[in-house]
């Protein structure tokens, strides 16, 4: 509210146009909500409270000894495993809600098929229970975190499965087998009907596992019963598939995950923003392209997100689009519109973007880490040329200054400060990854005949002065992908700036009587009259 009254008696003195760019929510709730300890010792104990109440489901309250004593063994496993193997999860409490809710849900959803056997008399009730139950937790924590994390869920539902469903071998691993084929067949999802193929192949396995059973004598069935029971694992590994996809933008929206599936969506070109920027700024644009293309090609060399990065560089610019003429890929040739601006000034309008860039993004409701990438993907680096131009403008003064007999504090001085992005640094690979693309591709727009030991030298010396201003510190990168990096943007930079042949041109003919000359472009074949093409004959003047 203090800060309201102040811009508006700004407004009313002139100072201030009422405006104000959209600025990225405050990240310390986020922030408390993924580390704090007290939730997360909440999370577990709501989790052990939940598999006894799982345990207790339809038995009798005899039980309650015992079942207390399991879940408490089976919690324990997860407080073990977990800090050991899989930290990253531990240490966000979001991750390890979606780990233990999945786990929790699955057994849930054991119980209930062991329990009410669907509403078909001649199921047997040893047959229900290993009818795919274990498929959509190990799908849901495969697609939204990792394929590793997909077998410990499968292992966790295998294991309460035995222990509150029935204590039975074929239980165990019928439900450690579906949910270990769950994990293999959406480890590599790439479009949405990949999860119904998932779903299906899932259900094939369980069709698998049940033969197996009843041929290896471990379940006593009926013919008839048998066929209906190959059917439902079938028709439930289907519906798994159209479940998940159906309920997978929800989990994305709640876990705060960007899916493979939503990556490739945002690489559509035809987005709003990139379509504005190919009219108002088509060299941005085509910059930004150029940055994709290095930032892929970089990511894939040391595994990482390769789609994340080309989707955050075409949108790393966008800021540019509120003064598209003040950046030197869009501005022409004949006019520059820094000429009549002072370094300061026209560096506060090129830092400018990092924050336009925010605000485009958040109107458009592009996600949390591409608003980081647009955020860190120049950093806390120099805005180089205008601070030179601006020491250059104070020795300037400085020798004028002589002449006058100006006095020293009467000279301005220059902050470095002013100069400098506002930040933070890459906080992640891809990020980095972006803030290097983007420098690199800039600098080879000056290389005059670019030649391959011109265009590694640039590269190194741009990596190698980042490193040295502390821009990666935060970034995760390590020196030996650093020069996985720089190879691999070298390789690319170089099969951008290839020069082409120079084709040789025919010597010109003389002209005949009543014939012209035609103009040949450079690099193609003659072209030919238009009366002599087939099909087309002359026709009297």
């Amino acid at each position: 509210m203090r800060d309201w009254f102040k811009k508006q008696m700004l407004v009313r003195r002139g100072l201030s146009s009422g405006k104000s760019r959209r600025q990225s929510k405050s990240e310390e709730w986020r922030e408390y909500f993924d580390t704090s300890m007290k939730l997360r010792a909440i999370v577990l104990i709501l989790s052990y409270l939940g598999l006894i109440r799982i345990g207790l489901w339809q038995n009798t309250p005899e039980i309650l000894g015992e079942t207390v004593v399991l879940s408490l063994l089976l919690m324990g496993m997860c407080v073990i495993i977990l800090p050991l193997t899989y930290q990253k999860i531990w240490r966000n409490n979001r991750l390890l809600i979606l780990l233990l809710g999945s786990v929790m849900l699955n057994a849930m959803l054991n119980k209930w098929l062991y329990t009410y056997n669907f509403p078909i008399d001649f199921i047997e009730t040893t047959g229900a229970a290993f009818l795919v139950p274990s498929a959509i937790g190990s799908m849901a924590c495969t697609v939204l975190i990792s394929a590793n994390v997909g077998l410990l869920v499968a292992f966790l539902v295998a294991v309460s499965g035995s222990v509150f469903v029935e204590s039975s071998p074929a239980i165990f691993f019928s439900s450690l087998l579906t949910g270990f084929s769950a994990v293999y067949f959406c480890r590599n999802i790439r479009r949405r009907s990949d999860l119904l193929i998932a779903g299906m192949g899932v259900g094939l396995v369980g069709m698998g596992i049940v033969f197996i059973l009843f041929i290896g004598g471990l379940v006593e069935t009926k013919y008839d019963s048998l066929l209906v029971q190959v059917i439902l694992a079938v028709v439930l590994g289907i519906m798994n598939g159209f479940v998940f996809s159906a309920i997978l933008p929800v989990l994305e929206w709640m876990f705060d995950r960007i899916t493979y599936i939503s990556w490739v969506e945002l690489t559509d070109v035809n987005h709003p923003l990139l379509k504005q920027m190919t009219i108002d700024a088509p060299g941005t644009y085509h910059h930004s392209l150029m940055v994709a293309n290095l930032a892929e090609a970089a990511a894939e060399s040391i595994g990482a997100n390769a789609t994340q990065c080309r989707v955050s560089a075409y949108f790393h610019d966008v800021g540019k689009l509120h003064k598209p003429e003040y950046f030197v890929e869009n501005s022409s040739p004949e006019h520059n519109a820094h000429d009549n601006l002072s370094p300061t000034m026209s560096a506060l309008i090129i830092i400018a973007h990092v924050k336009d860039g925010v605000d485009v993004a958040l109107k458009h409701g592009l996600r949390q880490p591409i608003i980081d990438a647009i955020q860190q993907h120049h950093g806390t680096s120099l805005v180089y040329y205008f601070y030179k131009k601006a020491l250059q403008q104070k020795d300037d003064v400085k020798e004028g200054g002589k002449i006058m007999k100006m006095r020293e504090e009467d000279i301005p001085d220059v902050d470095e400060r002013s100069f400098r992005y506002p930040g933070p640094i890459p906080q992640f690979k891809e990020a980095a990854l972006v803030s290097l693309a983007d420098a690199i591709e800039s600098s080879s727009r000056t290389l005059k005949n670019p030649t391959a030991q011109k265009i590694e030298s640039l590269v190194h010396d741009i990596i190698n002065d980042r490193v040295m201003d502390g821009q990666l510190r935060d970034s995760g990168l390590t020196f030996n992908e650093l020069a996985k990096v720089a190879d691999r943007f070298t390789f690319t930079l170089k099969n951008m700036l290839h020069s082409r042949i120079d084709y040789p041109k025919d010597k010109e003919k003389p002209k005949k009587d009543g014939e012209n000359n035609e103009v040949q472009s450079e690099g193609t074949e003659p072209s030919k009259k238009i009366s002599n093409m087939p099909g087309i004959t002359k026709q009297a003047s």
